[in-house]
């Protein structure tokens, strides 16, 4: 018994010795000067603290004492060692002969290893590493050497683990084109890595500063719009992700898109501000300049289109005036084909001012009370007819209940239901054409309209359906040269009814036809906003 209670009172007073060397070490110092100061304390030739590979077949050491010092780092094969009867059967202890036990283990033979103590570290059920005493004797202070790894083993696994996330970290942060800040918001110090201040034309080294110097980088016009998205994140988690101009090495200004993350409390207070930079200045002056040749594209077509539809009057008017005359059969018909080809080229200088018009943003939806029935039976009438001249049926089915007053612009509704009808009778040889007009009822206790436009003509695949809507796009080459057109038709009928608050979708096969939907709002918005009130 005696015994026992000194040799209890040597363990404590080895560990209290241990505590107190150890009580300032932390992170990756903390593993260093705990294998050196054991091996002191406890005279072992060798003390380590090793990750374990998934596979529990290898070993990679984090900190390594040998000889009464920090040693080296190296990766060992477990199988046939004293390390694999440690992650196999738990705490061991050989306080003699062990390499009489593991015969192929040589090292322990060649280092005349007499003792071996170790113990496995775990991360929840499983095994992520070991911590492990050598000596060159016999000894008999296993058990305590035990009771001291078995002590500090849950902060051994939290250092370990934590360590390689910050390696982790350390190489995505070292290996991304992006900047990283780190902003505490209670030492109002922010922290920039060597990335960022790359970005910003200075040495790419760690540095940190009070966040002053970091906003004074911001362009004053942006400056208000970054306090408010800042605020707002704060305050209720609203995403913070904005784009804002830095003054860079130079004098400069760039284009800096920031996102960022609070990290908070258990309580929900903020304490940091945690995100990344991404400098996008080149992207923002490629969209600049490919927003401004897109309005001078749009500008020069609604430019040409005027200055070529005002001659086209002309040959318009004078050949109606002509044709009013008194002409031979074979005159007559040289007039009306020029009155034909002149008002098929005047609706194809339409569609181009009415694109150029839209992507400019000059086109304006004119809203007004209409009757969806009326409307559609107008825009059928015409067309009713030219689907006859080709041996085509065209059946209208309209619910009773859009014989309502609704709320939209209906010469627009009568461009978009024109250009379906239109594509509707060119694309069907055979068969008939079916147009619905349906009322539907949401859940907010609005309607939408909804009209249908179905054919049994050629159809089209996926790869069509894709680029259906896109401008000057067309189907099949040979079918597009026999009916004509420029492909904007449902360009524009899609652009006017996403202007109108709707949209158009389409269904179709190759060779099974194809249905158009039309969905639009069938209230103002104003009137829904004052029902939501």
């Amino acid at each position: 018994m005696p015994d026992l209670a000194i040799r209890a009172d040597l363990t404590q007073e080895r560990l209290t010795r241990l505590n107190f060397l150890l009580s300032r070490e932390c992170g990756p110092a903390f593993l260093q000067a705990f294998v050196r100061n054991v091996a002191e304390i406890f005279a072992a030739d060798s003390v380590f603290v090793a990750r374990i590979d998934a596979t529990n077949t290898r070993m990679r050491t984090l900190a390594v004492a040998s000889n009464g010092d920090v040693a080296d780092n190296y990766c060992y094969g477990l199988a046939g060692t004293p390390c694999a009867e440690t992650m196999e059967a738990g705490a061991t202890v050989y306080e003699d002969n062990v390499a009489a036990h593991f015969p192929k283990d040589f090292i322990l033979s060649e280092a005349g290893t007499q003792a071996y103590v170790g113990l496995p570290l775990f991360n929840g059920a499983q095994t992520v590493g070991i911590v492990a005493a050598t000596f060159k004797r016999a000894i008999d202070l296993g058990d305590d050497l035990l009771s001291v790894f078995n002590h500090y083993r849950r902060r051994l696994t939290g250092v370990m683990l934590a360590q390689e996330t910050g390696d982790r970290a350390a190489l995505a942060i070292k290996g991304t084109s992006d900047g990283i800040l780190d902003w505490c918001l209670d030492t109002d110090q922010i922290y920039i890595s060597p990335r960022g201040r790359e970005l910003l034309g200075y040495q790419p080294r760690e540095y940190t500063a009070p966040s002053d110097h970091f906003l004074a980088l911001i362009h004053v016009d942006d400056r208000p719009r970054f306090s408010s998205a800042l605020a707002a994140h704060l305050k209720s988690g609203r995403t913070f992700d904005l784009s804002i101009r830095l003054k860079v090495v130079g004098g400069q200004h760039r284009w800096f898109r920031i996102r960022g993350e609070a990290v908070r409390t258990p309580e929900g207070d903020a304490t940091r501000m945690v995100g990344a930079m991404t400098d996008i200045h080149d992207l923002v002056e490629a969209r600049q300049q490919a927003t401004e040749a897109s309005r001078a594209k749009s500008k020069f077509l609604a430019t040409m289109s005027h200055e070529i539809r005002t001659p086209m009057n002309g040959v318009l008017g004078m050949s109606s005036l002509l044709a009013s005359t008194d002409l031979e059969p074979s005159q007559r018909e040289m007039v009306n084909l020029i009155e034909a080809s002149g008002n098929a080229l005047l609706g194809i200088l339409n569609d181009i001012l009415d694109l150029a018009n839209i992507e400019s943003g000059r086109f304006e939806i004119e809203p007004g009370e209409y009757n969806p029935a009326e409307v559609l039976r107008a825009v059928a009438g015409p067309y009713r007819m030219k689907a006859m001249e080709k041996g085509l049926n065209l059946h209208l089915e309209i619910d009773p209940c859009a014989e309502m007053t609704a709320t939209g612009d209906p010469d627009r509704l009568r461009q978009i239901l024109s250009n379906l009808l239109s594509n509707a009778v060119k694309f069907t040889d055979r068969g008939d054409i079916r147009v619905r007009c349906l009322v539907h009822q949401k859940a907010d206790g609005h309607h939408d309209l909804v009209f249908e436009v179905g054919d049994t003509g050629i159809g089209m695949d996926s790869e069509l359906i894709a680029r259906a809507f896109m401008p000057f796009s067309q189907g099949e080459s040979a079918m597009a040269r026999k009916v004509g057109g420029t492909g904007l038709g449902l360009a524009i009928a899609k652009k006017l009814a996403e202007l109108m608050g709707g949209d158009i979708g389409v269904e179709s096969a190759p060779g099974a036809g194809s249905i158009f939907t039309v969905t639009l709002p069938a209230d103002a918005a104003d009137k829904r906003e004052t029902a939501a009130e």
